[in-house]
């Protein structure tokens, strides 16, 4: 959006009472901010949804307001963005969830408001050891699949999930509940400096620059976070907060939503438990699982992935079968007897009874000129 243009449009955000669908219908019947400021306030009252009160407060108020978007819009840091519901930035996922936010404050990487592969990650501010671990393994996991996680950046659950992907290279959304220029909480702001620094990370807000951090943003900027993904992942969180707000928002949304289990007579899991009781969420078992139902994984590499796990895990085979077995998988494809009798540096006449036996259990078969191969 031009200069002049945007000084209007955020002048018009900042008019008391007009919210983000009046301010989209004051914009639409003018065809332009700058030309909504031109209207009578009679020509205000006809739109539908405008009063007496809020047509005479945008025009007591507007040259106030006015003043106020021109001189906070031109000293704007360089790493600062204003994103309107009618620039083409504007992620297209916002556009199609209930109330839009009218504009975002931006600071970072923008291309990752358009992330194709994103997952919030939501939970309790009084996380756990487990709900912490859990956490930590879920970042660096989609960290080495390219996913984008969302969240909001509070203490607890979202704070870890922002840390773990980005300490392991991935990239991350922090959604804030404060202005942007009001990290919350304060010991977050050093680390929010470096996420827009990296190129892998952005903050977003749409809350006016300098709102400071105010209980009854937070729920409600909880269906940008869910709007932004693809799906939710409720780590730990009592039967009643922010967590299991935003689990239902992404519902409404039509959102996966996965939950981790836990210790029935802890407070931080009765929530999790709930909504996997109440068939709301899908059990999250791994990020594996998650990545797998939402398509994101190869589903030969996942199968090998689980297969090599359970193998590992198998109490049944000798140290020289699960050898075997691991290098065939590990091929992805037939590989022939010479070659395995070179990498386990058996002879063939004894890989040759090993392999008969793993042919009996059903994990390994055998092909065509003496090629082996691992079955899935």
């Amino acid at each position: 959006m031009e200069r002049d243009e945007l000084i209007a449009y955020y002048a018009l955000y900042l008019t008391e009472g007009i919210g983000a669908k009046g301010l989209m219908k004051l914009y639409e019947y003018a065809g332009g901010s700058q030309k909504a400021y031109s209207l009578s306030k009679e020509q205000i009252k006809k739109i539908d949804g405008f009063g007496e009160i809020i047509a005479g407060s945008f025009i007591s108020s507007r040259d106030a307001n006015l003043h106020t978007s021109r001189k906070l819009i031109d000293s704007l840091p360089t790493d600062t963005t204003i994103i309107t519901y009618y620039d083409k930035d504007y992620p297209v996922a916002l556009k199609n969830i209930y109330s839009s936010p009218a504009l975002l404050f931006v600071q970072g990487e923008r291309s990752l408001l358009h992330a194709e592969k994103n997952i919030a990650v939501v939970g309790t501010r009084k996380m756990t050891d487990y709900g912490k671990r859990a956490t930590e393994e879920f970042g660096e996991y989609c960290a080495k699949h390219a996913i984008t996680i969302t969240s909001g950046l509070a203490s607890g659950v979202d704070t870890c999930a922002h840390h773990a992907i980005f300490g392991a290279g991935g990239t991350t959304i922090a959604v804030l509940g404060s202005g942007i220029n009001h990290v919350y909480p304060a010991s977050n702001k050093s680390f929010a400096n470096k996420l827009v620094e990296s190129g892998r990370g952005i903050i977003v807000s749409e809350l006016p620059y300098h709102a400071p951090p105010d209980a009854k943003n937070f729920p409600w900027r909880n269906r940008i976070v869910s709007g932004l993904s693809k799906a939710v992942v409720v780590i730990e969180s009592e039967e009643k907060g922010g967590s299991m707000i935003t689990a239902s928002i992404a519902l409404d949304q039509n959102k996966e939503i996965f939950a981790l289990p836990g210790d029935i007579s802890r407070a931080t899991s009765r929530g999790t438990n709930m909504l996997i009781r109440e068939s709301r969420a899908k059990l999250f078992r791994s990020a594996e699982d998650v990545l797998n139902d939402l398509g994101w994984l190869d589903t030969t590499e996942h199968k090998r992935a689980s297969r090599k796990k359970s193998i590992h895990e198998r109490k049944d085979l000798s140290l020289f079968e699960g050898k075997i077995v691991g290098i065939l998988d590990d091929a992805g494809e037939p590989l022939h007897i010479d070659i395995i009798a070179e990498r386990t540096d058996l002879e063939v006449q004894v890989l040759l009874v090993q392999l008969l036996e793993l042919e009996f259990r059903d994990l390994v078969r055998q092909l065509g000129g003496k090629y082996f191969t691992t079955i899935f």
